[in-house]
């Protein structure tokens, strides 16, 4: 069985997650106009992690279009998300789609750069999803870590690139310097002296970082 087959075969068993019709009104939007946005195991794990911990006040860099601001807003019933995003459009259609969604009430969208926005965030959180500009994860996890509380748990995605942070030089040469950002990160952040760190081989690689 190749690893097509395996993921059509997890889509198939696994049921879809709370608020279907709208998540699947997201990911058409997404395919359509191209943005990135977290896939459906990946979403699952988020949740699952989110669940175990029983996170109840979660920080999310980089909203796109709040595909998983909603899904980790599902996850937890009483929890609230806080979230940031600079780029004008995906803001846009973030706020059309959080008004549809039933969590709306417990999702807080920041507009603007997280660096510079970071004044507003208030008390310390659970969980961390760190989902933006890649070639600036240890910045992000610098910056923003600390306001994670200790034991809470951090999720950087996309840290497999595509299998390139194995082999930058097999990316196309301009998305190398960024593969090779990625591999320094994973190196960085599985050595950090702060965090037990795993990289989970779903969707594009998941790392899953808990403070101690």
């Amino acid at each position: 069985m190749t690893t097509d087959q395996l993921q059509a075969y997890l889509r198939e068993v696994h049921p879809r997650i709370n608020e279907d019709e709208l998540l699947q009104e997201m990911e058409r939007h997404a395919t359509e106009h191209h943005v990135p946005i977290i896939d459906l195991e990946s979403a699952r794990f988020l949740q699952q992690l989110i669940a175990l911990k029983g996170a109840t006040r979660i920080l999310e860099l980089g909203t796109a279009i709040g595909y998983s601001a909603i899904t980790m807003a599902l996850a937890s019933a009483d929890g609230t998300v806080t979230t940031f995003e600079r780029d004008e459009t995906r803001i846009r259609d973030a706020r059309t789609f959080l008004q549809k969604s039933a969590t709306k009430e417990r999702i807080e969208l920041i507009e603007g750069d997280a660096f510079e926005r970071i004044e507003q965030l208030q008390g310390s959180y659970d969980f961390l999803f760190v989902d933006a500009s890649k070639g600036h994860n240890i910045r992000f996890v610098e910056t923003f870590s600390p306001y994670l509380k200790r034991g809470g748990l951090m999720v950087v995605d996309n840290v497999l690139f595509k299998g390139w942070t194995y082999e930058p030089s097999e990316a196309p040469k301009r998305l190398q310097p960024l593969a090779k950002k990625m591999a320094s990160f994973n190196k960085w952040l599985l050595l950090h002296p702060q965090f037990q760190t795993t990289i989970h081989p779903i969707g594009d690689g998941m790392a899953v970082a808990i403070k101690q």
